[in-house]
């Protein structure tokens, strides 16, 4: 039994990562004594707007804001932690020119995150960049994805050949702006259905499970071992 808890702050790029935290994250983290809590990105504050990434200020904004606001109490730690796509990453980032040179995907994103880091630095702040966004996780579920929208079955059981020409790694899912996860379940299921992103993200990764997620997928499997541990830290 862990004598503290620790309550997470995840800051979410959008709605679909704002229901993952909060229906299927929040549920997982709760045996390990860690309370989820998700914030969605502030797009404007003028207009009281919220989701979508635009630039790495915002970010920034959000983050110092988080943190300030944030205060510790009696057996309560904060920590703070991000939920953004790779995929049209704001190339404002810290370090996005150099990441962008480096052929592994894998040693991109250590490049970005050790530099976002760097530029927050606080001791309590893990930051997460999705390879290569949200939707790869669907592509380890694509039987659920196919039993959810039935009328685009065939069709979308074809997506096993884009993780089959990744070796296995739905993380690897990236062919473009036409291409990407997100591109490529929606130019399927948008001719019979209305897709609702943050909807069939949340009921599909639930029924995957984080621990299927975790298996499939190494650089969100890291992330939540890392998450696992904060009590113990």
């Amino acid at each position: 039994m862990y004598e503290s808890k620790v309550i997470l702050n995840v800051l979410c790029e959008g709605k679909t990562e704002e229901e993952f935290i909060k229906h299927v994250l929040k549920p997982y983290l709760q045996p390990f004594n860690i309370i989820a809590k998700s914030i969605l990105l502030t797009t404007s504050r003028k207009k009281n707007a919220q989701g979508g990434l635009n630039s790495y200020t915002q970010v920034q904004k959000d983050l110092r804001l988080l943190i300030a606001q944030t205060s510790h109490k009696a057996n309560e730690l904060h920590y703070f932690t991000t939920m953004f796509d790779f995929y049209k990453l704001p190339n404002d980032f810290p370090l996005y020119k150099r990441a962008s040179s480096i052929h592994d995907v894998y040693k991109k994103i250590e490049t970005l995150e050790t530099a976002f880091l760097d530029d927050i630095q606080h001791p309590h702040f893990i930051p997460y960049i999705q390879l290569h966004e949200f939707e790869a996780f669907l592509f380890c579920g694509i039987e659920q994805l196919a039993q959810k929208y039935n009328e685009c079955a065939k069709d979308i059981r074809k997506l096993e050949d884009a993780v089959r020409e990744c070796k296995g790694n739905p993380e690897m899912v990236n062919g473009g702006i036409s291409t990407a996860p997100s591109k490529r379940i929606t130019n399927i299921i948008d001719k019979t259905y209305h897709y609702n992103k943050p909807q069939t993200g949340r009921e599909i990764t639930k029924q995957i499970g984080i621990t299927k997620l975790k298996e499939r997928c190494l650089h969100f499997s890291e992330w939540i071992e890392k998450l696992e541990h904060l009590v113990r830290n």
